[in-house]
């Protein structure tokens, strides 16, 4: 099982794949990076969640909508 990476500004209404080697936010999925691990995938975006206040990420699993991980905002 693989899983990606999504992220969205404060003021986004959708949430957006991500390239993680790019740093970008909103890319279409088969740009998005592809982790094969889910505790590799949820360390991502916790450490995304504590440098980047204005974004909220989510881990989903790749090619579906079902989100695995929501990263706590007040964890730190």
């Amino acid at each position: 099982m693989n899983y990606m990476l999504f992220g969205k500004y404060k003021d986004d209404k959708r949430f957006g794949a991500m390239n993680i080697a790019e740093g970008r936010v909103g890319v279409k999925q088969v740009f998005a990076t592809l982790i094969p691990d889910i505790e590799r995938a949820k360390g991502y975006a916790d450490s995304f969640t504590l440098q980047c206040k204005d974004y909220t990420f989510q881990v989903r699993e790749a090619a579906t909508s079902k989100i695995v991980y929501k990263p706590e905002k007040n964890a730190a």
